[in-house]
């Protein structure tokens, strides 16, 4: 059995699920995927020594960089693929696979944008990174196309206090409402919580959406954080695919391939809409966060402290929907989801995700998804990859 190693640098959300996808693979191609994790800048590893243990048939390097020992000295003549590397950097020519930034800054203009809001802003890593100046510069183009500009907050030196504090004082300088872009989801947290500090009015004055949808930060913010979910079980999974051929095709060495966005989750930190009356942002999150339990209109009206009757006026006069209509909404984005993944069973989704029959779920799941059945659509969804 050939054995892949996957050197990852943090245990994070986002390395897991693309773990996931070099397992898929590698379950089909009978590999064996050992894990090396780093966990931060100050533990060095001796790649070499590693790879003389393992010998390993191929290696897929993690979180863009994040490994420096990884290098033509340390493997030799191993195949390797960079997974979020700069493929214009110094490790080129290789093989390269990278979430697109491009696209996913054009989904992020495209949600603040919907909003009609009359201003927008841009946060990047704290480091000058590839996928950060990308996703700054598709986010301008797409802002600047709708003839507005976008106020860019620029990191500094001079230790983190007072990056924080020049961070607090630009948001509190933005001109308002903005539509503010986070290049990530702890960059995202972390301009929530100086917003806060500046009780600004999130999302009335300031709607925040990031990416990568990791729930561990996206839940826990408050307002709940907003986010662009990417496809990184796929990203993983192409990793092992362009590792396989390079283990057959001794000239395939050079090549770079993207990885992009599966969904949106719009949390409280962009719901203006129902903003406007608490009683409707505080029910619109509580179905968000249980509808794959068992509620219905009665325990949603419950949260808004209204009668069933008022309840449905008030929800319908603010997001354009009844109560009902929002539930088997946000049931279909969870069943969606749970279809992305090959792994799950189609015959347990109706249990996880609130419905009260398999039967009902396949009817309106053909209803609304153009005659599809689920097993279909995932087949469809499955190969669009």
């Amino acid at each position: 059995m050939k054995t892949v190693l996957v050197f990852v640098y943090s245990n994070r959300y986002t390395c897991a699920n693309r773990i996931d996808g070099v397992r898929r693979y590698a379950d089909k191609a009978g590999w064996r995927v050992q894990v090396i994790e780093r966990n931060g800048a100050e533990r060095a590893l001796d790649v070499e020594k590693i790879v003389e243990f393992w010998r390993p048939a191929g290696v897929v390097a993690e979180c863009g960089g994040g490994v420096p020992e990884i290098s033509r000295k340390t493997l030799g003549e191993l195949p390797v693929v960079y997974l979020d590397e700069d493929p214009g950097g110094k490790k080129a020519p290789a093989l390269f696979v990278n979430s697109d930034s491009v696209q996913i800054g054009e989904e992020a203009a495209r949600e603040l944008l919907a909003m009609g809001l009359p201003n927008y802003a841009f946060i990047g890593w704290r480091e000058d990174v590839h996928w950060s100046r990308l996703r700054r510069d598709a986010f301008e183009r797409a802002v600047k196309l709708h003839g507005c500009r976008v106020d860019v907050f620029a990191h500094s030196g001079g230790g983190e206090l007072r990056r924080r504090e020049k961070l607090r004082r630009w948001l509190k300088a933005l001109p308002k409402p903005c539509g503010l872009f986070a290049v990530n989801d702890p960059v995202g947290a972390e301009a929530l919580e100086l917003a806060a500090l500046e009780n600004i009015d999130v999302p009335g004055e300031l709607a925040v959406i990031a990416v990568d949808n990791d729930p561990v930060i996206c839940e826990r913010t408050k307002p709940s954080l907003s986010s662009i979910g990417i496809d990184f079980e796929y990203g993983g999974y192409l990793c092992a695919e362009l590792l396989d051929r390079a283990m057959h095709e001794k000239g395939f060495v050079s090549t770079s391939v993207k990885y992009g966005v599966v969904d949106v989750v719009r949390r409280e930190s962009m719901r203006r809409g129902a903003h406007a009356d608490r009683r409707v942002a505080k029910a619109v999150e509580f179905i968000r966060r249980n509808s794959s339990d068992n509620i219905g209109t009665d325990e949603v009206a419950k949260v808004m402290g209204l009668s069933r009757r008022m309840a449905q006026a008030v929800f319908k006069k603010c997001t354009l929907r009844t109560i009902h209509e929002e539930l088997t909404c946000e049931r279909m984005k969870n069943v969606e989801r749970l279809l992305r993944n090959p792994r799950q069973d189609i015959g347990a989704i109706a249990g996880l995700c609130g419905w009260s029959s398999g039967a009902l779920l396949r009817k309106l799941f053909k209803e609304t998804h153009d005659g599809l059945s689920m097993r279909e659509w995932r087949r469809y969804a499955l190969r669009a990859k």
